[in-house]
């Protein structure tokens, strides 16, 4: 089994493919039910996430208590996939500003098998299905993030960690890493101790999904009306 190499051919042939056939996927909805293609791809990344899991653990013998979706990454795939089969739009809010987990997985992943690896392939092209769902939504149901998103999903994720965190201390696990700094070398190896390091995390975050919904600004803010 061949390593995979951060930033080297095959990763870059994944980011360059994962991008031209999430663009041609996009442009099916042109042609084709927008609900019913939605659903669809929704219910086929559920069936290859959940081969995935069982694959881990059958195969490679991971443990259940570590294969529980308690990642960003992991609570926004199950919230595209929620929203893609019920259209909520709702659940886009979270989606939209956590789906920025998912473009910085996909630019540093955490994989060590180099294709046709399974795991490595789930990982990526789930990976890629947030981004595709987000822009799916956007597209073709019309959903826009909104400044009272930006506030709720930040909110949503404090929550969800800090439930995460009472998890952690109960299974010996690390989701989130909100229990303590990774074991393997992350950009949260320079952030301090915990729970120093959390803050910077939760600053970074501000900033960079107000920077993702700045765009949209001027379109939902509205101060006379109140329209967020």
């Amino acid at each position: 089994m061949e390593k995979f190499v951060l930033f080297g051919t095959q990763h870059l042939i994944i980011l360059i493919s994962g991008i031209v056939i999430s663009m041609i996927l996009l442009m099916f909805g042109v042609f084709i039910d927008k609900k019913h293609f939605a659903r669809f791809t929704a219910l086929i990344i559920l069936i290859i996430k959940i081969v995935e899991l069982c694959y881990r653990h059958i195969i490679n013998g991971e443990q259940i208590t570590h294969l529980l979706p308690l990642h960003l990454c992991n609570i926004a795939l199950i919230f595209v996939i929620i929203m893609m089969m019920t259209g909520s739009k709702l659940l886009f809010q979270p989606c939209f500003y956590w789906s920025l987990g998912a473009v910085f997985a996909l630019v540093t992943p955490d994989v060590t098998a180099s294709l046709p690896n399974f795991v490595t392939f789930s990982f990526f092209i789930t990976h890629f299905y947030i981004l595709f769902g987000v822009v799916y939504a956007y597209l073709y149901f019309g959903y826009r993030p909104t400044l009272l998103g930006y506030f709720s999903s930040f909110v949503a994720l404090n929550v969800i960690c800090l439930i995460v965190y009472f998890i952690n201390l109960e299974l010996g696990t690390n989701y989130l890493f909100v229990n303590r700094v990774p074991d393997f070398t992350s950009p949260l190896s320079y952030f301090g101790q915990w729970p120093y390091y959390i803050i910077v995390v939760e600053l970074i975050y501000i900033i960079l999904t107000y920077l993702i919904y700045f765009p949209f600004r001027a379109k939902n803010v509205k101060f006379g009306t109140a329209r967020f």
